[in-house]
């Protein structure tokens, strides 16, 4: 049976309701296991951001395959919302201090601010473009990215600088730009079959995926890479199998 405009607001509304709750319960799962890992040196610091940074993104992928550029938007307002409440809390919240890369130079506020700002353009400008594709870039963008710094940081021995951001003198490794290779790949992989690709054709167009995520965060700054490594590899995708 057919179902008159009202019912079907009422579905709508009700699908954005669940989503905006599933979201902010999420950000607490999320916010609590950060928390549990995490003590009081950078380390392991480093690995709480890295679940919140692999979660949030991760997080993206049922929100767009739901209810597209929408149900990512109010994703998206939740978990920023949630992420400028918690910095709020100050420095003497363990959150708040997990939040910001330690040893970064400039206001706190701005270390927050600019990469929250890069992963909404990023992550919207991918939706409007190539649509359920973006999916690639969100988990290109969490694993790699994720994998990328947590491999610097434990392994990384053989440092480069980002040749698109020598002013503000972003230093990655090549252990880490590998780790982004590796992990985008398996998350270009998984998104492409969740869009229903055969494995071959999800596996070939992930691994191009990955390369070019490997390759835009190798050559941008470290507060500002959200935008391109989430945009180039749902570009990539779309490109080849869209």
């Amino acid at each position: 049976l057919l179902m008159v405009p009202g019912e079907l607001l009422n579905d709508l509304l009700l699908s954005y309701l669940l989503l905006g709750i599933g979201s902010l319960v999420l950000w607490i799962l999320l916010a609590l296991g950060a928390q549990r890992i995490a003590g009081e040196t950078g380390a392991s610091r480093g690995v709480g951001r890295t679940l919140l940074h692999v979660g949030i993104f991760s997080g993206a992928v049922p929100a767009q395959l739901w209810l597209g550029f929408w149900g990512v938007c109010l994703y998206g307002t939740v978990i920023t919302a949630c992420v400028f409440l918690s910095h709020r809390r100050g420095g003497r919240a363990l959150l708040s201090r997990i939040l910001v890369r330690e040893g970064e130079e400039g206001p706190k506020a701005n270390q927050l601010l600019v990469p929250m700002v890069a992963t909404a353009a990023g992550g919207l400008s991918a939706a409007l473009m190539v649509g359920s594709f973006a999916a690639v870039g969100y988990l290109v963008c969490g694993w790699g990215d994720g994998s990328g710094e947590v491999a610097g940081r434990l392994m990384g021995r053989r440092h480069y600088r980002a040749p698109l951001s020598r002013a503000s003198g972003s230093v990655k490794t090549l252990e880490g730009s590998i780790a982004v290779l590796v992990s985008g790949f398996l998350g270009g992989w998984a998104a492409l079959g969740l869009l229903g690709f055969p494995p071959h054709q999800a596996a070939g167009a992930g691994l191009a995926a990955g390369l070019a995520g490997a390759l835009v965060e190798g050559l941008s700054g470290g507060r500002t890479d959200n935008f391109l490594v989430q945009l180039v590899p749902s570009l990539s995708a779309w490109w080849i199998l869209g």
